[in-house]
């Protein structure tokens, strides 16, 4: 019978290999996020500190938006109908709109 030390040793590398790849994805999103979130406060935006995960994902939705065929314009409608009476004009939703685009939309 086989000794199952040859899986072992097949293993190793790919997993090794599987990870390091994992995390400079994860290093390459977290530069992204950390970057568009550095932006939109140059931009003049402010929000509390927890809520760093509901803009990055919003950011996100915005290209979920464009691959679905909405323009910018339709977007940032859409969001300032939301944001709008919570004091954010238009001219800051369509910079939020087109910072998202060119930092998440390839």
């Amino acid at each position: 019978m086989p000794s199952p030390r040859w899986l072992a040793r097949l293993s190793a590398p790919l997993i090794v290999g599987a990870a390091l790849v994992t995390t400079a994805t994860v290093a390459a999103a977290d530069t992204a996020d950390t970057n568009f979130l550095a932006q939109m406060r140059t931009l003049g935006f402010t929000w509390p500190p927890n809520e760093d995960a509901d803009i990055l994902f919003m950011a996100h939705h915005i290209c979920a938006d464009r691959w679905n065929g909405w323009s910018s314009q339709q977007i940032a409608d859409d969001i300032h109908n939301t944001l709008g009476p919570r004091g954010i004009n238009f001219g800051d939703t369509t910079a939020m709109v087109n910072l998202a685009v060119s930092t998440y939309c390839p």
